[in-house]
């Protein structure tokens, strides 16, 4: 197997250096390297990449350094209390992220493991959350799924729409699992990723949504309904199509998706 270039390691300490010419050059020197590892060729090569910046990304703070809160959590409590119960990183914030970033770039299983574990990281988990949807492994859909069970509407809303990139049952069914979420932000991406999947089933769930909640919401629901529509038609599924057009003309659609309807139903 191939050894990875010893300069990597002094690579990401410098990620973090003060000197923001030194960790811009750390940066381009580590990505450059990444891409070049990234070819199918190289599949060797990525898992021994991948297991250094995997390993950087969730290494625990160094015991002098242990316990300390982020600077970025100050003046915020819910934060602060969250970060008091949870592990302490050697390396700052910016430095997680841009190694969750390169992760994104290797195409192997390897990295999805750091990348899952990063997801419990507060301030690097979204990136994490990015660079496991480009990976088309079966591990990183499930990490994905697995990653439903955070708090957060806001992060929430960008794993949905992560899953909404990817297919099979395991993520229909979690998108219909997501559509009964308590946050509002999480059902809308929900029932917007559920309307691009050719499944007339999924009208009962969009239209049970348009009557439910706040004005924003039920119009959401509408235009999803619409889109639902057209789905379907452009699959093939005409009947299915049909059907919810001309219950979107006797609901209490706004006018723009009624006049969706009568135009494909014309």
């Amino acid at each position: 197997m191939p050894t990875t270039n010893p300069e990597v390691t002094q690579w990401i300490d410098q990620l973090g250096d003060p000197d923001q010419v030194v960790a811009y050059f750390a940066y381009q020197c580590l990505l450059e390297l990444t891409l070049r590892t990234g070819p199918p060729t190289q599949a060797e090569a990525q898992v021994c990449l991948a297991t250094v910046l995997g390993e950087a990304l969730t290494a625990p703070a160094r015991a002098s350094g242990a316990g300390a809160q982020p600077a970025s959590f100050a003046g915020n409590p819910f934060l602060a209390a969250v970060a008091s119960q949870t592990a302490s990183y050697r390396y700052a914030p910016r430095v997680r992220v841009q190694l969750a970033r390169l992760l994104g770039l290797l195409p192997c299983d390897s990295a999805v493991p750091f990348l899952k574990q990063a997801l419990m990281d507060l301030e690097a988990r979204d990136m994490a959350r990015c660079s496991l949807e480009s990976n088309a492994s079966e591990s990183a859909t499930e990490a994905l799924i697995g990653a439903l069970a955070a708090v957060g509407a806001t992060f929430l809303t960008g794993v949905v729409n992560s899953l909404a990139n990817r297919s099979g049952p395991s993520i229909v069914q979690a998108l219909r699992k997501a559509a009964q979420e308590p946050q509002p932000e999480v059902r809308d991406a929900a029932l917007m990723a559920l309307a691009a999947i050719p499944d007339s089933s999924h009208d009962s769930i969009i239209e049970q949504a348009a009557h439910t909640g706040s004005a924003a919401e039920r119009r959401l629901a509408h235009v999803a309904r619409a889109r639902l529509a057209e789905t379907l038609r452009a699959s093939g599924d005409k009947l299915g199509a049909a059907h919810i057009y001309r219950a979107i003309l006797t609901s209490d659609a706004e006018e723009p998706q009624k006049r969706a309807a009568r135009l494909a139903l014309a």
